[in-house]
């Protein structure tokens, strides 16, 4: 696939939330999102400079890894550049979504641009700016927080798109990147847990019955079994203590 323009990016991020069934506007929770499309998904800590990797099968079959040590925003984003992959690529292969990732490469940029328009749509972040701030193009740190809040995006993320979509000026985005966000979300009361990593070995999907439904038949040993559940995290405990 060519580039994106942004209108293309917002028309593609449009119509998987019809797919989905979900409003043009409101936040997406992408646990919900995964289950929804039937992606399998595994959060397990991996290293600094890998965000997460996908995978689609020749029938079909999706998978994404993302990366537990990456704040909860992160994540968020990661499956949505990753959705954009599975979905989107011509000709989809294993890829590796990475910190310092080329953004001279048109498909990075691409999936980046709709990862920004399906979590944070357009009308949606105008619609929570006060009319002020967007006459002025200049929006306090006090709307810059509460809308990467309401969307889950790290506030990174959310400075990038609304430059994107010229709610600001390089200046301020200069200005805002500039804050310690979890300071003034805690000055502000907000959770903090959006900008801290989270979801250790928490798995989306059926692999685990899956892998079950192998052992029972006969397909798999007991020890492959095992290895399995490893993988996601679920072999170390033994079957007595697993309830106590």
């Amino acid at each position: 696939m060519k580039k994106l323009t942004l209108e293309t990016a917002e028309l593609l991020a449009m119509q998987l939330r019809n797919r989905l069934g979900t409003g043009a506007n409101e936040p997406l929770s992408m646990k919900t999102v995964m289950r929804q499309l039937n992606v399998m998904a595994i959060y397990r800590p991996l290293s600094d400079k890998l965000f997460g990797l996908s995978l689609k099968s020749g029938e079909g079959d999706m998978f994404i890894l993302i990366n537990s040590n990456s704040t909860r925003g992160r994540q968020h984003f990661t499956i949505a550049h990753e959705l954009f992959h599975l979905i989107y690529d011509e000709k989809p292969s294993a890829h590796f979504c990475e910190g310092r990732a080329d953004m001279s490469d048109l498909a990075e940029r691409s999936a980046n641009m709709f990862a920004s328009a399906l979590l944070m749509p357009h009308d949606g972040l105008l619609n929570n700016i006060l009319p002020e701030e967007i006459v002025a193009k200049k929006i306090g740190i006090d709307t810059a927080i509460r809308l990467g809040q309401l969307y889950g995006v790290s506030h990174s993320t959310l400075v990038l798109r609304l430059k994107e979509l010229k709610l600001i000026s390089q200046l301020q985005a200069d200005e805002l990147f500039s804050i310690s966000v979890r300071k003034e979300a805690y000055l502000r009361g907000f959770d903090r847990s959006l900008y801290e990593a989270g979801n250790h070995g928490l798995v989306i999907g059926d692999f685990g019955s899956n892998a079950r439904k192998l052992y029972d038949a006969g397909a798999i040993s007991e020890g492959h079994y095992m290895e399995l559940l490893n993988m996601i995290g679920y072999g170390g405990e033994s079957e007595d203590s697993a309830g106590r």
